[in-house]
């Protein structure tokens, strides 16, 4: 490259057309048109739309394999959670940008990413690269949360229509025969040489500091220390929970009938006899394993952008 020429650095952006907001193309016009106006730097991008969450971490992966420098995710934290994957898989060689277009956007939310669409954009040249951990769930993979019992049982009966409608409020509005119902899971957890009996109403395991758009059960959550939390209710009292979730912001440090650890692999095995029954977790908001599941960490296995004045 001569003196004074611009530095060339490639952009793919992977769009999920299904998720989260529906102006898709109004946004990825923006973000396309953002990248043009930069003086600094000049940007070639490329705008794929897969047709499916299998083509999705495909296209992340060859992104990677490529050594493209940043590859953006549009869509919800299961998108993101795909990219990332895909990225991984291809040897991390490329960096992930957010530009939060999901319903709950968690991820975003952790990473102190803005909200804002035009603050989302200068992140993407202003910010600096961290390292999140990615974990393993038996052949797929997990940045957020997996859910198993009641939170799972509730997404898995809120359909994307109303998802992208009522955001956090669907979950709510679709839960009731399940908060009433108030389904019992008989489980053994295995990790560090111990085996647990565990009877529960909900299984969260958790890698950052917010599930469902709140800043819940695990504030001080870190993203790059190996491990990630395991929490367990086996008691839930509606308004009781409502009250911890919203008023407390989901602090949910005194609440009764929980456990808590910190591990870096686990496994889940279900205590029923036919495995067709066996409970269906979910993974970053959507639906993945029916148990038995493994859980292992890859620490600092992928680069994100992220606001140079706030650091996760």
């Amino acid at each position: 490259m001569q003196e004074g020429e611009k530095k060339m650095k490639t952009v793919i952006i992977i769009v999920n057309q299904q998720s989260g907001r529906t102006e898709k193309e109004e946004l990825v016009t923006k973000i396309v048109d953002f990248f043009a106006q930069q003086i600094q730097d000049h940007y070639q991008v490329t705008v794929l739309y897969p047709s499916s969450a299998k083509e999705a971490k495909k296209l992340a992966k060859e992104a990677s394999v490529n050594q493209v420098d940043l590859v953006l995710p549009i869509g919800g934290d299961g998108t993101i959670n795909l990219v990332c994957a895909g990225v991984f898989e291809g040897g991390s060689h490329s960096t992930i940008g957010i530009v939060p277009s999901g319903t709950v956007n968690n991820v975003a939310k952790s990473l102190n990413i803005p909200l804002v669409t035009d603050q989302a954009l200068e992140t993407l040249v202003t910010g600096h690269s961290t390292r999140l951990d990615l974990a393993q769930v038996n052949d797929d993979y997990m940045l957020s949360s997996l859910t198993l019992g009641l939170m799972a049982d509730i997404a898995l009966s809120v359909t994307p229509e109303n998802k992208r409608r009522l955001g956090p409020w669907a979950f709510i509005k679709a839960g009731w025969k399940i908060w009433l119902r108030q389904r019992s899971y008989k489980l053994w957890l295995v990790h560090d040489g111990i085996k647990r009996k565990l009877k529960t109403k909900l299984l969260l395991i958790t890698m950052t500091n917010h599930i469902a758009g709140q800043t819940a059960f695990a504030p001080e959550e870190s993203h790059n220390d190996g491990m990630f939390s395991v929490y367990s209710l086996d008691k839930i009292h509606l308004l009781r929970f409502m009250w911890f979730y919203f008023i407390r912001k989901g602090n949910f440090n005194d609440y009764r009938h929980w456990e808590h650890f910190r591990t870096s692999q686990l496994e889940i095995i279900s205590r029923r006899k036919s495995s067709s029954r066996n409970p269906i977790t979910r993974i970053d908001g959507d639906t993945r394993f029916r148990l038995p599941v493994h859980i292992k960490i890859h620490q600092k296995a992928i680069a994100v952008l992220v606001p140079s004045s706030k650091t996760p």
